[in-house]
């Protein structure tokens, strides 16, 4: 396999050809959409379950599960994208995401709503798998960088008002969420035109319905085996994830313990900070990756998210309110980039387009592995060990700064750039 130092001055986006001009704002479009969608099916459903359907500890454990379970289908979900195509797999299963939610208008139990929340989550992941293995055929390699900065940033900028909105609405009434997840459906449902309406240039190149299982599974196999940097990004990947989900929920439960924030305060600054920090910064994360090379980008974020951890750890056990603060700032920015490479990794690492498909599904499985497992282990060392459980995570962040050190030493080239034609330019 090649390598070489990903290095370049990023191209600006005002300098793309026509096509990938249409298909930046309609994926832009798509995004915002999308945020909406992601406000309610994925980030409220806990606070939605617990405080206006009554749900019970084990369907609240389930809903916050769903996700990373769904992750786990990434393979099938590849094995589906090659059969049908790419972008009717985002469509087809978005619009599958979005139906459950129109049906939470008339349910009755916590259970049910439960059930509908979960199926579009599952369905959800599908979207992502789809959407993530086009962007080696939709965006040069030189403004790719930027192009999900920009994305990203929609998404969030959408995301974080819908939140703060469906709060104050379900404080208002309980009922209200009889309401938001139906529009949350009709969001959805609108984000998968603008997303059919993109032009996917070569979109055959992901696509082949005479492959086994057999044989996926062997490319599987070889790649583990054979792509040795994808492994070591990979494992630096997994620990600094590792580290979000053992963290997360308790420096919640820590901050909640220690300060006297109100309900408003602990949601502004350990969520709402955070994401708009993230809106904020994919765009500069963006211009840095395109320059950069994504491994080097990792090795930035690896310092930020210990840093962040650092910061949250020394708040919690000094009772230092403001370091509680710069932790949430640093992790907005640690997930402001950590975005970009969770979605750019398989379109950088493959050898070839076709091979896309089968790296996401690898990276899928590890993040669904660490986003299910990690919690749990996060609120075992907080039962143990209190404030120690934030140190296990500072430990396990650090520890991936000298592996993904290692795969700086040589990164790669990225896919070479999608196929344009004389017109387009």
């Amino acid at each position: 396999m090649s390598v070489g130092k990903a290095q370049s001055v990023p191209v600006k986006l005002s300098s793309v050809d026509p096509i990938t001009r249409f298909n930046i704002r309609s994926e832009s479009i798509y995004s915002g959409l999308c945020g909406v969608y992601m406000a309610l099916a994925i980030l409220a459903a806990p606070v939605v379950a617990v405080t206006s359907v009554g749900a019970n500890p084990l369907e609240l454990t389930v809903l916050v599960a769903a996700f990373p379970v769904g992750v786990f289908f990434g393979p099938l979900w590849a094995g589906l994208g090659r059969r049908i195509g790419m972008q009717r797999l985002v469509t087809t299963m978005g619009i599958l995401a979005s139906i459950p939610l129109f049906l939470v208008a008339i349910i009755d139990e916590s259970w049910q709503f439960t059930l509908l929340v979960c199926l579009s989550q599952v369905c959800y992941s599908g979207m992502k798998m789809g959407q993530s293995s086009l962007y080696s055929l939709l965006y040069p390699k030189a403004i790719r960088g930027q192009v999900l900065g920009l994305l990203t940033f929609w998404n969030f900028v959408a995301m974080v008002p819908s939140i703060l909105i469906a709060g104050w609405l379900l404080d208002a009434s309980r009922e209200m969420f009889r309401i938001l997840y139906p529009l949350a459906g009709l969001f959805g449902t609108l984000a998968c035109w603008f997303f059919h309406a993109m032009k996917i240039p070569d979109a055959d190149l992901l696509s082949s319905r005479k492959r086994t299982i057999r044989h996926n599974l062997a490319r599987v196999n070889s790649i583990l085996a054979e792509d040795r940097q994808y492994r070591l990004f990979q494992l630096a990947f997994f620990l600094s994830g590792s580290a979000f989900f053992m963290s997360t929920h308790v420096v919640l439960l820590l901050v909640s313990e220690r300060f006297e924030f109100s309900a408003f305060e602990l949601t502004l600054w350990l969520t709402v900070v955070p994401q708009l920090i993230l809106a904020v910064s994919s765009p500069i994360w963006g211009r840095i990756l395109d320059s950069s090379g994504i491994v080097r980008t990792r090795f930035f974020l690896a310092l930020v998210q210990t840093a962040s951890l650092i910061c949250y750890w020394a708040g919690i056990v000094g009772y230092r309110v403001e370091l509680i603060v710069l932790g949430s700032a640093f992790l907005g920015m640690t997930n402001g980039g950590g975005q970009l490479t969770w979605a750019l990794a398989s379109t950088h690492f493959a050898p070839a387009t076709q091979d896309v498909p089968f790296y996401n599904g690898i990276h899928f499985v590890l993040n669904g592995v660490r986003g299910l497992l990690l919690p749990w282990v996060g609120s075992l060392l907080w039962v143990f060990l209190g404030p120690g459980a934030v140190f296990a995570a500072i430990i396990t962040s650090s520890s991936s700064i000298p592996i993904i050190i290692r795969a700086m030493r040589h990164e790669r080239d990225p896919l070479p750039d999608p196929i344009r034609s004389p017109r387009a330019g």
